[in-house]
């Protein structure tokens, strides 16, 4: 339970700091040192999910198709592993 702990506190604190921006966002935005930021966040949450993922005990075809889909939609793909996939 305890893994689990990390890639959500890391999620929760990427989405106050980008709700926290308000009218900011757009030009924090232009700016490459955010873009490299929120990058690195996702790249670490993408590895956290695709570690837990190949360690759960799902069969082989779904674990292939959850790392595909955050492989080929990072962003997307992390946000929908958290919300749909059955973690227990």
């Amino acid at each position: 339970m305890s893994h689990r702990v990390i890639p959500s506190a890391l999620f929760v604190l990427c989405a106050m700091f980008l709700t926290g921006c308000g009218e900011n966002l757009v030009e924090m935005a232009i700016g490459w040192e955010f873009l490299g930021c929120c990058g690195l966040i996702i790249l670490i949450l993408d590895i956290i999910a695709i570690v837990e993922i190949a360690g759960s005990s799902r069969d082989a075809m779904a674990k292939f198709i959850w790392i595909i889909f955050i492989v080929l939609a990072p962003f997307l793909g992390l946000i929908a592993y958290y919300v749909f996939a059955d973690r227990s």
